[in-house]
């Protein structure tokens, strides 16, 4: 689940000075209608607070480095590693550009959305947070948006990626109103689009947390022991631990979410043997794999939940190998030869439509996952969608 695929970021290798920042300028919503975009795992930007603030995701300076410092959150217990401090949502990642080559993630969405969608108005979110915890700042963000409408506006939702997995969270279960009732917080809510969401999750970001991800040349940002302070990160993860493979790509028993399997198999910053005792970084582990688990029991199907009460559009990526699978050969993770099947590239197809009582269209693409959000072909449904017209096959729970 590399919202900001990898693809994109290496495109950045060809820079050698001089990067700029696109900004979409979105007027405050007027009419009776709001249309939020809603985008995906490290589909925002970040910026520390205070009145010196400084982008810490993301610009060229850090993807050029090898950096030092991370984009860890603190927890209890955890050694001192360079950091930014607190950081806030700074808007949707738009565009970064230098010379002939641009890297466009939701500037494409961000314009179209402006000029065709009613009351389009950007969401930006901590990425790195629990999924449960964005969804309750979502449902704010919707409910104050309702109320300086004057009570009576209807709301549209246009989730990329992991943004679709906060948006089902935050209609099911509501924000501050958690388990009142079943789609809580979708009262105002007239019509979602799913865009390459995964609802079961994915092994494609599991190298990750064992590895950490490169940024360009930085090793710094996403080191392993930043992302194992990420919730999202965890969360992202298959729902079942049935993703390891054989050299055949026969199944391999093994439980990802058993916190012993990771002390024992050295998996992220585990593979300190230093950090196989420390009881502060053992307990993070079970805090990160509760989360996985909590999240993934919320957006459970449960018998007596009924259909959704808002129209839904589903698009769903395909004709790319995309990860399904991770190898275990001899006893070891082989992270560079992972089973494939079909997907955008990110998202696996099969675990792009939804779980949930949720009647919904379908429309396919063959857009890579980030590409999604500006592929002509999309933008075409999403705004007839949004008028009320039958854009694609539909599908009943």
């Amino acid at each position: 689940m590399k919202t900001l695929h990898r693809s994109l970021l290496l495109l950045l290798g060809v820079l050698l000075a001089g990067c700029t920042v696109a900004r979409v300028t979105v007027p405050p919503p007027t009419g009776e209608e709001v249309t939020i975009l809603v985008p995906g795992y490290r589909g925002s930007f970040l910026a520390t607070e205070g009145p010196e603030s400084e982008r810490a995701w993301l610009t060229v300076g850090q993807a050029l480095s090898r950096g030092e410092r991370t984009l860890a959150l603190p927890f209890p217990g955890q050694r001192p590693v360079p950091g930014y401090g607190p950081l806030r949502p700074d808007g949707p990642m738009t565009e970064l550009s230098a010379f002939f080559v641009s890297v466009d993630a939701y500037r494409s969405f961000m314009e179209f959305g402006r000029e065709h969608l009613p009351g389009f108005v950007p969401f930006s979110y901590d990425w790195r947070r629990d999924i449960r915890e964005s969804a309750g700042a979502l449902c704010a963000r919707i409910e104050q948006l309702v109320a300086e409408g004057g009570g009576k506006r209807k709301v549209n939702i246009v989730a990329h990626s992991m943004g679709g997995l906060v948006t089902m969270h935050c209609l099911l279960h509501g924000g501050a109103r958690a388990g009142e009732r079943p789609w809580a917080g979708a009262g105002h809510v007239k019509r979602v689009v799913l865009i390459g969401t995964p609802f079961t999750g994915g092994p494609g970001i599991f190298d990750d947390l064992l590895v950490g991800t490169e940024t360009l040349r930085n090793r710094a940002l996403l080191a392993p022991e930043a992302l194992f302070t990420f919730a999202s990160a965890f969360q992202l993860l298959s729902t079942r631990s049935d993703f390891f493979v054989d050299a055949e790509g026969r199944p391999v028993e093994l439980d990802a979410f058993d916190p012993a399997v990771w002390l024992k198999q050295g998996w992220g910053p585990f593979a300190d043997a230093t950090l196989r005792e420390d009881e502060a970084y053992r307990a993070q582990l079970v805090r990160m794999l509760d989360a996985h688990r909590e999240l993934h029991e919320a957006l459970a199907p449960r018998p007596g939940l009924e259909a959704a009460p808002f129209e839904t559009l589903v698009v769903v990526g395909t004709g790319r190998p995309t990860v399904s699978g991770m190898r275990m050969v001899d006893g070891k993770l082989d992270v560079g030869h992972p089973a494939r099947a079909d997907g955008d590239g990110s998202v696996l197809s099969a675990r792009a439509v939804p779980v949930l009582p949720v009647p919904y269209q379908r429309v396919d693409s063959a857009a890579e996952h980030v590409a999604l959000m500006s592929d002509r072909g999309v933008l075409h449904a999403v705004e007839r969608f949004l008028r009320g017209e039958k854009v694609g096959t539909a599908h009943q729970p």
